[in-house]
């Protein structure tokens, strides 16, 4: 459950999105700040915990190998990763959301991108954690998240637009090294 947890914080990238939400929701008080957190968070959550539990079913219907979902999901992560060192993540969407973010941005696809949809079915379908283990590492990093954001506006200021950046580009380096062993080992599963 931790590897699961861990893998699934270095996806979700609370620090890496934060100057985003911040971006985001720039113009807000502090009351519609905490409440438009919480129920992205929730909705975030919600999403993930939908591809956890008909992901694997979908793959079957659809033909899909475990092996070809490990290489899909690791190309993701490795695309998602490389904006994340070379761009901020406030630049990835452009737009004023700051009074009408109900589901998009923030939710999907800043919580629930791509690439954590992909990282959820991976972990459902590798079956080394059950069910209940993958929701619990979740639940955790979405409730990890939510403090972050939450507390997103004095880190922010704490830390430094720079700072931030920093925390942002490491979390992407360390994505891509992810990446990188999810393709590998897609392919030695093809292979193999």
């Amino acid at each position: 459950m931790i590897e699961s947890a861990l893998l699934l914080f270095l996806v979700i990238d609370p620090f890496g999105n934060l100057p985003f939400v911040l971006a985001v929701l720039s113009g807000t008080e502090k009351s519609h700040y905490r409440k438009t957190i919480l129920r992205e968070t929730l909705l975030a959550l919600l999403v993930l915990v939908v591809f956890a539990l008909v992901g694997e079913a979908l793959l079957g219907y659809l033909s899909i190998e475990r092996a070809s979902l490990m290489v899909a999901g690791g190309v993701i992560l490795f695309l998602i990763s490389l904006k994340m060192i070379f761009q901020s993540a406030k630049d990835v969407f452009a737009g004023d959301y700051s009074h009408d973010s109900f589901l998009f941005p923030i939710a999907v696809p800043c919580l629930a991108g791509p690439s954590a949809i992909t990282t959820v079915m991976i972990l459902r379908s590798q079956q080394q954690a059950s069910l209940f283990e993958l929701l619990l590492a979740l639940l955790l990093v979405l409730v990890t998240a939510f403090l972050i954001f939450l507390l997103g506006r004095r880190l922010s200021d704490w830390l430094g637009e720079r700072g931030i950046r920093a925390v942002e580009k490491l979390m992407g380096l360390l994505l891509n090294l992810v990446a990188v062993n999810m393709m590998l080992i897609g392919v030695r599963d093809f292979l193999g």
